[in-house]
């Protein structure tokens, strides 16, 4: 049981752990998933749920079990693995992906459908400045989130999610789709949630412990309780989502633009009203996770750099990066991100179940073997999608059990798991030997 500061505090939390979640533009992604699958639309709910839900929030419960950071969850694998999966991830997913799309999505369905004049530079110009200001502010991001942003955007989608449910626009169809589990478990991917949790963990375990819980055991239990609040959340919103995207299959095109579905169906459903609704939550949305990533970031860098670039310099530099890319547009940012989600995602998925396995864990040999074997086989497909193709290779990954379903990564992660715990095994042994 929570007293009643441990149960405002987990509500604050959870609140802005959802809306950091919910917010990289990951709105546009269970309608076109839930579109996709129509009368299959159960079985895409689990991969869902699986890959855009429960793997995030179960992230964020690692890194609170390794010690509050990720250095820590990722330092079995290597010293120099935590600075390079983070700069990739930092880098590649967040600085150059997440946070443009972001503005990108903010202007998209935030501001065009309400006044399609006006054109994208200022209007993402202003959106990063608002997000400089509560970021820059880095001792009460979370609080600001959590206390001012999210409930109004909370409030906003389920009035639109509870429409949807009560008077659904059509009913889901038969789309042909063959795999509707694997095609949104490995859709999840391109919400970027599962390195969101890892990249902003630190951010909000620290924020609890701010609050006064030094305690590990304390503050595992409000991370914890604000996972499930925030677990709630994203599961009511992205569910309903898929669902009111399932419903409009017998009428909607398969390939409508993600932005242009969900702009129509919140019309169809509320009107002129929920066009207005839709843009305001989802400007709240992507501001409250553009703040989360960008304050990750920027304490990342600074730390890595002992302090040689500083937390305000990252953060501007971060932004003017925003403002090139998100004029790009949400499409474009997409296409070129997903290479880099494909590259990463798999390694995350591992690293996440360490963590909340760790005791588990014979040896860091485990660790090394499931990391190299899994971004191995991920990094062939990465460099697929870039053009760099290796036929032979395709091909022998193509036979192992569930590649035809996008899963080609999970059996060579569990033999190097394997294999990696018998070598560590055998070398420490030989190594004890030596100095005896």
């Amino acid at each position: 049981m929570y007293s009643k500061k441990e149960l405002k505090d987990v509500l604050i939390v959870g609140f802005a752990l959802f809306a950091v979640f919910f917010g990289a533009g990951n709105i546009i992604f269970p309608p076109a998933i839930g579109l996709a699958s129509g009368s299959s639309w159960s079985p895409a709910l689990i991969g869902l749920i699986i890959t855009g839900i429960l793997l995030p929030v179960l992230g964020i419960i690692a890194v609170s079990e390794a010690g509050g950071s990720f250095a820590e969850l990722s330092k079995p694998v290597s010293s120099w693995f935590y600075i390079i999966f983070n700069l990739a991830v930092m880098i590649g997913v967040g600085m150059f992906a997440n946070i443009p799309r972001t503005a990108a999505v903010a202007y998209e369905l935030g501001v065009h459908p309400l006044f399609p004049q006006i054109p994208s530079l200022p209007v993402i110009v202003i959106y990063f400045a608002l997000a400089y200001y509560f970021t820059i502010d880095k001792s009460s991001v979370i609080d600001k989130v959590g206390k001012i942003l999210t409930p109004v955007m909370i409030i906003l989608l389920t009035l639109i999610v509870i429409k949807g449910l009560i008077l659904p626009v059509g009913v889901p169809s038969d789309t042909g789709i063959k795999n509707a589990f694997s095609n949104a478990f490995i859709t999840a991917y391109q919400t970027g949630d599962v390195l969101t949790g890892l990249l902003c963990g630190a951010l909000f375990v620290g924020t609890i412990r701010s609050k006064g819980y030094t305690d590990p055991k304390d503050s595992k239990r409000i991370v914890k309780g604000a996972s499930l609040i925030a677990f709630m959340g994203l599961f009511i919103v992205y569910g309903g989502l898929l669902f009111i995207g399932a419903c409009a299959s017998g009428t909607v095109p398969l390939d409508t633009d993600k932005s242009v579905l969900l702009t129509g169906l919140v019309k169809q459903l509320l009107g002129n009203v929920g066009i207005v609704m839709l843009s305001v939550s989802v400007f709240l949305a992507t501001l409250t996770t553009c703040i989360g990533l960008t304050s990750s970031l920027g304490d990342f860098i600074s730390e890595v750099t002992k302090g040689k670039i500083s937390y305000k310099a990252c953060v501007t530099v971060t932004y003017i990066v925003g403002i090139i890319l998100g004029n790009l547009g949400v499409e474009k940012i997409i296409g070129y991100a997903i290479p880099i989600f494909v590259a990463i995602y798999p390694v995350a998925i591992i690293l996440v179940f360490f963590g909340l396995f760790n005791k588990y864990i014979p040896n860091k040999g485990s660790y090394r073997g499931a990391v190299i074997c899994t971004l191995l086989i991920s990094m062939v497909d990465a460099l697929a999608m870039w053009g760099l193709k290796m036929p032979a290779v395709s091909a022998l990954i193509a036979k192992i059990p569930f590649a035809s379903s996008g899963f080609a990564w999970l059996i060579p992660a569990i033999v190097g798991f394997i294999f990696g715990t018998i070598i560590y095994k055998m070398t420490y042994k030989q190594d004890l030997e030596i100095v005896s």
